[in-house]
């Protein structure tokens, strides 16, 4: 399984790196989203002085940093923050989209060609609606999962991983408490995902029975509607 999305995704390394990159983006862009009003509530409403670096930085832009220079100066920040983290999205969507769409193209083809290799025994074991469905329905789970859901996964595991650095380096005792109940919910979804995957294989397995009532009814439709056993091909459905 490794070997085959290894040949799937090889052509495709340039946009992949493309992508890797606008994630990390949008990651840094998520974590430094709430940096803005920190200042807000640091500097403007509380009494606390600007940091060292940031008032360096800031200074050839501020000048003394009166209260309304720092609000103006973290609105800049918050609008910039928000730009580069809905450019880094949207490219980043783009391509895994793109990339989605090619992977599953080549994974049908590869699925017709290794159909054709097969022997005539085995389309006499198999019901020809089923292999449709693999060729499409599951085909494009797999294509929605690449595109979509692994986009949603890296990005939420490069945020936790950013978001754990940034409370550890803040205050490392109260972060080791926010995250004890971690394994908890790891069993938890450890016994959910079980249930979810016994369910999904019962739905793929009843999908594809209908599929293969329907191409059947379809192929026959003739003899059906000839017959007028309209109301029999409807019951096996």
């Amino acid at each position: 399984m490794i070997g085959l999305i290894r040949d799937l995704i090889r052509p495709y390394r340039g946009t992949l790196a493309v992508i890797l990159l606008a994630m990390i983006v949008q990651t840094a862009m998520s974590v430094a989203g709430p940096w803005p009003l920190k200042i807000v509530l640091d500097n403007m409403i509380g009494s606390h002085k600007l940091a060292p670096w940031l008032d360096r930085l800031l200074h050839p832009l501020l000048g003394s940093g009166t209260k309304m220079q720092i609000a103006v100066a973290a609105a800049i920040s918050a609008v910039i923050i928000a730009a580069l983290g809905a450019f880094a999205s949207y490219i980043a969507n783009y391509y895994t989209t793109s990339v989605g769409q090619w992977v599953a193209n080549d994974l049908r083809m590869r699925t017709y060609h290794h159909l054709q290799q097969l022997s005539l025994s085995y389309y006499d074991k198999h019901q020809t609606g089923v292999l449709l469905s693999t060729i499409t329905a599951d085909v494009q789970t797999i294509q929605g999962f690449a595109s979509a859901s692994t986009l949603d996964i890296a990005v939420d595991m490069f945020t936790i991983v950013g978001m754990l650095f940034i409370m550890f380096w803040l205050n490392w005792d109260f972060t080791l408490i926010a995250v004890a109940v971690t394994p908890f919910m790891l069993l938890f979804v450890s016994r959910f995902k079980k249930t979810v995957k016994k369910a999904t294989h019962e739905v793929r397995r009843q999908q594809s029975n209908v599929v293969a009532v329907v191409e059947q009814g379809l192929q026959y439709m003739r003899v059906v509607k000839a017959f007028g056993r309209q109301d029999l091909a409807q019951a096996e459905l």
